[in-house]
């Protein structure tokens, strides 16, 4: 029965328990806090560089839960009213979160175990400061710091600490889980360290001595001893060890939360970081921002009803609030109230009070509208709001000095202790240490009178008003203790009908930066300048009183002695004055350019020597005259000027200018200045004026403008004199040439049998031709009219085509032309390929004139340079007679040769390596010579050009079509010279075409009828009608009468490149220089009748034959038929593939590389002397340049494919003539080649 009976209470008792239990545990509280994000940062959204999958893992985690622990470690974390975190983790989080589009939820543990248990347990994402120390364990990791971390040596302030052996034997204070306790007794081997769970704690320990030193990182420590009120102490030194920084730590796992946060700290720039670390620190200057804040409506019209709300202020809590002397408001409060009207514009009445009971009642019946300064509590909430905090401030125990045996609050069991009636201290006191016996007094300034006259063993007061009152009245009581609870904080308190006002000092005090609230603590710092009481008020008027009545004494009997050096100083001051005023004088007389001084109303006060010189006036007459009572200027400008005067005194800007003045009779042109100077408390007094007489500089100015001017005209003239003359001589040359080849050409048919003199007398016309040509290209360059055309070329082909053509010349001399390219300068380049042949040319053709055994060697060097540049050395050397150094420097000037050489007799102009070293320049490089006699010359080219991309090749099938058949034209000739006129009758007449002559454009025009001619080839300048107006007026009529286009060539001796476009504007096909050569005319007219027979419905008519040039092959290859069949070989095949790439380019209209191709074509035309192909290729060029009608293109293409088709003829049929036995020479030379512009050598 006993069994039974123990084992059914059993049952019953552990049911009960169970079930008490289950009941219970819903119940249980939450071992976490939650606080609000206040984040202080206003930066722009940062920008992280992030996998997709990285954010897509954000936006479903949406929420990042972050620990923070108490106790607060201030700046880092600080919990504002238990309900709000800010701080330097804070600012952070808030960068993340607006970052990373997250929501931070901030969750409060009560110790820095439980937080890591819930890290551990995935209940938080990250937890903040977290050093490597509380990493060490496994399944946690940290992050990128986001705070440095500088551990410091903090001690008081009389301490100096140089090393660590000075902490031998003393107490260290550590914050628990700061750093290893093993690896700090490392540190500290001979040290005793002192844990504490706090940074104010361990702090306070050493402010109040109970430690030696504070061994923590300088942020924190800094902070709080400003913050804190701890000026006796300092940091000392850096610590012997270094810290990682604070991080955030986080849960081991294989989520990316620790790649993204790193990143983001990452994105995180210097600057931002920098903004950071100075709002939470401590320093810098005091500035009260001007900003106004931004209220709602409702707080506006609040403000505009209670323009001066009331404040009621404890006159007892210094140096929070109290009243100096005068009964003006001082103290923090204070200070915050000027920042708080600053920012919103409130002006508070304040109202003192003596007590806190008072201040609460005032605040209950409504004789205030807010409290200044007062601590929150549960009770307090019921009755008022309160705003944010904006100071805290730790409990501490005051005693006597005396009283060695009071350490901390245990020590007053059984001890009267005086506390404020009313303060939070009352009911923690009675809850925690009901052993004391507390005794209540009206304020906290009431308890230091009591512990001072000893009728109590202790206080407790607020640490910031102790230390102030001990420092400056109760030097004989000092802080004993600091209590072991979370610090007082002090907001300002409003009454429950008053949201409006809650919310604009809440708006106010979150404005206020921690440096500015760190400055106002600092300046009612004990070192800073402190306020006066009454007694300190009445203290320096009774001290200054009996400083004033020892004074009087003195000053009685030092009052004579005063008096005699006060004269002595004015005597002196007056004689400084009067050497000032002499040298003001001196130094106005000294300026050479007349200048006065004028008053407001412009009397003359004062002037110079040369005014007066320049006036013909004496200083008594002159002063005191206004400007237009002076007989000295012309009355009409002494009015103007004077009324300009006045006006500029009334604008108050000086003035200056060039103007014309009549001085007693004589015109000066003058550069005239006023300028007004004022009163040192403004205001206009007068004005400073003068001139500078320039007529003398003009009139140099003028004649120096004449003597340009007659320059310019003299270059005019002389321009335009060699043009003339170059016109004028070619006109009668044109008849002299055309007549000497006409003969040549008869005389080869066996007409004539004196062939020798006409030779002579040919080629020393066109050697008289060339010397114009020389002429023109140097008058041009001196006159800048020289135009450089580049466009691309093939640097390898330019340069083996000079070679090619002097090849057989050095041949005959029995020289070796050498040539040497290297690869990186065989590419494509942007060149003008005229001039720079030109100038190869030139030198080639020197060295080869002037060398009579041995080489000549052309060498190319090319260096690749950036941006796509070839730096480019031709250097032309040859082993002949060599220049003396004293002709060298002569050699580059126009027409000039060296006179006494052996080979002055070599013939030409002087002017090729003037012309060569002028093109060099205008290219943008140089040319220099170097040469020894009897060993040889050489001549460096150096240039700078583009290099461009190469052209791929294409090669379709090869489509050749007919030549055209010849026939004979009737022809209109217009020319006002007679033997021009002859001239061009019998190159025409022996070409087989029928003409008619007219001697100018009036009598061409009556002759001329719409179909009766083919072509029309007229001079340009004539009388009565000229060339232009005849192509003109023909044009009209044709547009008139809807006629078809007639030919229309230009002839003229003006052999100038702008000639060709003024023809075409006058309605001219093209324009024929003079001289001419019978080939070249033949070749014009062959084209100009392919284009007006060609119709494109029409078949395919043949091309007349084309005479080529083997005559110079035979010469550059020195008669070598082995030779000369490669190169017609090569020939033909290179034809072959560019006359299949003729009509792919065209189908695709490809007009550039269609250009490019026809002036590959043009090339290898002009190399054996084939000037119809030539032509046709020109015409495709253009064509294409100008971007012609796809019919036109389609025409040129054509007549191209056949000129090619013919030349290919010709050279198989003259490859068969080579492999029948027969020489090069015997194959005979065609008419003389064209000259659309006398070459220079």
């Amino acid at each position: 029965m006993t069994a039974w009976y123990r084992r059914l209470l059993a049952i019953f008792a552990l049911s009960f328990i169970w079930a008490t239990g289950w009941c219970s545990a819903p119940d249980a509280p939450q071992p976490w806090v939650p606080l609000e994000l206040l984040a202080r940062v206003n930066a722009d959204k940062l920008h992280v560089n992030l996998p997709e999958g990285d954010w897509q893992w954000l936006r479903d985690k949406r929420v990042l839960v972050v620990g923070v622990t108490a106790p607060d470690y201030p700046p880092l974390d600080i919990t504002i009213s238990g309900a709000e975190l800010e701080g330097v983790t804070a600012d952070y989080l808030g960068l993340l979160s607006e970052t990373l589009n997250v929501k931070m939820e901030v969750r409060r543990y009560p110790s820095r175990a439980a937080a890591i248990e819930a890290l551990r347990a995935g209940e938080i994402d990250l937890l903040s400061r977290a050093t490597s120390f509380e990493v060490q364990a496994p399944g946690l990791q940290l992050s990128k710091p986001y705070s440095v971390n500088q551990p410091v040596v903090v001690g008081p302030q009389d301490l100096y600490l140089a090393n660590d052996d000075q902490l031998a034997g003393k107490r260290i204070a550590v914050v628990a889980d700061y750093f290893s306790r093993e690896e700090l007794s490392s540190y500290y081997p001979k040290a005793e360290v002192v844990y504490f769970d706090s940074v104010r704690r361990a702090l306070e320990s050493a402010a109040l001595g109970q430690v030696d030193a504070y061994v923590g990182d300088a942020l924190s420590a800094q902070y709080l001893i400003s913050q804190g009120y701890l000026v006796n102490l300092k940091l000392l030194n850096f610590a012997s060890f270094n810290g990682a920084g604070f991080s955030f730590a986080m849960k081991s796992s294989g989520s990316p939360l620790l790649y993204i946060i790193n990143q983001a700290l990452d994105s995180t720039g210097a600057q931002q970081r920098l903004s950071i670390q100075r709002r939470w620190s401590v320093g810098g200057v005091f500035s009260i921002s001007n900003h106004r804040l931004i209220l709602t409506p409702q707080e506006q019209r609040w403000l505009e009803k209670h323009p001066r709300p009331r404040l009621a202020v404890n006159q007892t809590l210094a140096p929070l609030t109290f009243f100096d002397s005068q009964r003006n408001f001082r103290g923090i409060v204070a200070d915050l109230l000027d920042l708080i009207q600053a920012r919103t514009g409130l002006q508070f009445e304040v109202r003192p009070t003596s007590s806190l009971p008072d201040l609460l009642t005032q605040l209950r019946r409504g004789s205030v509208d807010a409290l200044a300064a007062i601590s929150p509590s549960p009770e307090r909430e019921e009755q008022m709001d309160f705003t944010r905090p904006y100071l805290s401030t730790s409990y501490v125990i005051l005693s006597r000095k005396s009283n060695e045996w009071l350490h901390d609050i245990n020590d007053l069991k059984g001890k009267r202790v005086a506390v404020a009636q009313g303060s939070a201290l009352v009911p923690y006191m009675h809850a925690n240490f009901p052993d004391v016996h507390l005794v209540e007094v009206d304020t906290f300034a009431d308890t230091l009178p009591l512990l001072q006259d000893g009728r109590v063993d202790a206080a407790l007061h607020p640490m910031l008003t102790a230390t102030f009152m001990i420092t400056r009245y109760y030097q004989d009581l000092r802080i004993a203790a600091s209590l072991d609870r979370d610090p007082v904080q002090f907001s300002m308190a409003v009454s429950r009908g008053e949201p409006e006002l809650l919310s604009i000092l809440n708006k106010a005090l979150l404005a206020i930066s921690p440096e500015d609230m760190a400055n106002i603590i600092g300046r009612w710092s004990v070192s800073g300048a402190a306020p006066d009481s009454i007694w300190e008020g009445y203290r320096s008027q009774f001290y200054w009183l009996l400083w004033s009545g020892l004074s009087l004494l003195a000053l009685i009997l030092l009052w004579n002695w005063y008096l005699l050096v006060k004269v002595r100083n004015r005597e002196l001051a007056e004689q400084e004055l009067q050497d000032r005023l002499e040298f003001k004088r001196a130094l106005i007389d000294g300026i050479p350019q007349p200048v006065s001084v004028r008053d407001a109303e412009g009397r003359l006060l004062s002037c110079n020597r040369a005014f007066l010189e320049a006036t013909g006036m004496t200083q008594e007459t002159c002063l005191g005259t206004l400007l237009r009572d002076c007989t000295w200027l012309a009355p009409e400008q002494a009015e103007a000027l004077h009324a300009e005067y006045l006006q500029i005194m009334a604008d108050g800007e000086p003035r200056a200018g060039d103007r014309v003045m009549v001085f007693n009779g004589e015109v000066h042109k003058v550069y005239h200045w006023v300028t007004p100077y004022r009163r040192h408390k403004g205001g206009e007094l007068g004005m400073v004026c003068g001139w500078v007489d320039v007529t003398e500089r003009e009139r140099l100015l003028q004649l120096l403008e004449i003597a340009k001017e007659q320059a310019e005209a003299a270059s005019r003239a002389k321009s335009t004199f060699l043009a003339t003359m170059s016109h004028e001589i070619r006109t009668p040359m044109n008849a002299v040439i055309g007549m000497l080849e006409l003969s040549l050409t008869r005389s080869k048919c066996g007409s004539c049998k004196e062939v020798g003199p006409i030779e002579v007398a040919y080629e020393s016309a066109k050697s008289l031709l060339l010397l114009i040509g020389d002429i023109l290209d140097v008058a041009k360059i001196e006159s800048g009219r020289l135009t450089l055309l580049p466009e691309r070329a093939k640097l390898r082909e330019l340069i083996e085509s000079v070679a090619r053509v002097f090849d057989g010349l050095a041949r005959q001399k029995g020289l070796q032309l050498k040539l040497e390219i290297e690869t990186e300068a065989a590419c494509d380049v942007l060149i003008d390929p005229l001039r720079f042949k030109q100038i190869l040319s030139n030198l080639v053709s020197n060295a080869i004139k002037f060398t009579d055994q041995g080489s000549v060697w052309v060498r190319v060097a090319g260096e690749p340079l950036q941006g796509s540049r070839l730096a480019l050395e031709v250097c032309v050397e040859d082993s002949g007679i060599g220049i003396a150094e004293e002709d060298q420097r002569q050699l580059f000037e126009p027409f000039s040769q060296v006179s006494h050489s052996s080979r002055a007799n070599q013939g030409g102009t002087g002017l090729g390596l003037n012309i060569c070293r002028k093109l060099a320049e205008m290219m943008g490089g140089s040319v220099r010579l170097e040469s020894t006699p009897g060993e040889g010359t050489k001549v460096q080219v150096k240039l700078v050009l583009q290099v461009l991309e190469p052209i791929a090749e294409v090669e379709p099938a090869i489509n050749f079509l007919a030549p055209v058949p010849r026939s004979s034209m009737r022809i209109l000739i217009v020319d006002d010279h007679p033997a021009n006129r002859m001239l061009l009758a019998q190159q025409l007449q022996h070409l087989g075409h029928n003409l008619v002559m007219a001697m100018d454009g009036g009598e061409a025009l009556q002759l001329w009828r719409p179909g009766e001619f083919d072509l029309v080839i007229t001079d340009c300048n004539m009388p009565v009608l000229s060339g232009y107006s005849l192509a003109r007026r023909i044009r009209e009529i044709e547009r008139e009468n809807g006629l078809a286009r007639m030919p229309i060539l230009g002839f003229t001796a003006n052999a100038q490149p702008d000639e060709i476009s003024r023809c075409k504007e006058a309605g001219m096909d093209d324009c024929l220089f003079k001289p001419i050569s019978l080939e070249h005319l033949r070749v014009h007219l062959e084209h100009i009748q392919r284009t007006s027979e060609v119709v494109p419905s029409a078949p395919v008519e043949a091309l007349p034959e084309d005479d080529l040039d083997f005559h110079s092959l035979a010469e550059m290859t020195g008669d070598n038929s082995d030779l000369i069949r490669s190169l017609i070989v090569e020939l033909i095949s290179s034809n072959e593939a560019d006359a299949g790439l003729l009509e792919p380019l065209l189908q695709t209209q490809d007009w550039k590389r269609l250009g490019e191709l026809a002036h590959r074509i043009k090339g290898a035309a002009r190399l054996v002397g084939a000037g119809l192909l030539r032509d046709c290729c020109a015409e495709l060029e253009k064509a294409c340049v100008d971007h012609a009608e796809f019919a036109e293109i389609r025409r040129c293409v054509q007549q191209l494919q056949r000129a090619l088709e013919a030349l290919q003829g010709r050279l198989n049929g003259y490859l068969q003539q080579l492999d029948e036995g027969r020489s090069p020479s015997e194959l005979g030379a065609p008419a003389q080649r064209r000259h659309d512009k006398p070459a220079t050598a």
